[in-house]
């Protein structure tokens, strides 16, 4: 390498290094702080050019680019969710994510002499609405999560989960339904 190369690698490296202190600071620190108010931490996180309908929690931790990050109404994120945002992130309306619940799009695939890929490939990952997923659960590249699903703490999700069960374990699978719940009026008339 060329002392030239060498200045321009460490320049490059520098403003890398730089640009991520900046963007914590702005989206972890200020915009995850438990003293920063829902709504600003929401106005925050649009200013960067992310679709919110619904604040992030306190103590989010985020990574990645706003313009990745989609929360529609009523989502709930409880403390000290990450999102890893190197592809998109949607997260339907009236779903629900327990306490350091870890999303991550970057992908490193093997070459075919088996080493990992340095550069990282995004992979989406796209969650739908109504869906409750518990502490600690961890959710990898490319997953697909259809409406009404419950996944459980600790779970690991890849793939598709169908909507109506719950998943649990690693890799999660499902090992239930759910039921439907019965409209009010429906009880009345079969009394």
């Amino acid at each position: 390498m060329s002392p030239r190369t060498g200045r321009h690698h460490l320049w490059t490296s520098l403003v890398e290094d730089v640009d991520l202190a900046a963007r914590h600071l702005v989206l972890v620190t200020v915009g995850g702080s438990v003293v920063v108010p829902r709504f600003a931490r929401k106005l925050l996180y649009r200013a960067t050019g992310a679709h919110l309908a619904s604040p992030p929690g306190a103590g989010f931790v985020f990574r990645g680019s706003g313009r990745h990050l989609t929360l529609g109404a009523g989502v709930y994120m409880n403390d000290r969710v990450s999102i890893e945002a190197l592809a998109p992130v949607t997260i339907g309306a009236g779903s629900a994510l327990g306490m350091e619940v870890l999303i991550l799009t970057s992908h490193h695939p093997l070459t075919p002499d088996g080493r990992w890929q340095e550069a990282a490939e995004g992979r989406p990952v796209s969650i739908g609405e109504r869906v409750w997923i518990g502490a600690r659960a961890i959710i990898l590249p490319g997953a697909v999560i259809d409406d009404d699903v419950v996944v459980a703490a600790g779970a690991v999700v890849s793939g598709h989960l169908r909507s109506g069960g719950v998943y649990a374990g690693v890799p999660a699978r499902r090992i239930r339904e759910l039921t439907a719940p019965t409209p009010a009026g429906d009880a009345a008339a079969d009394g």
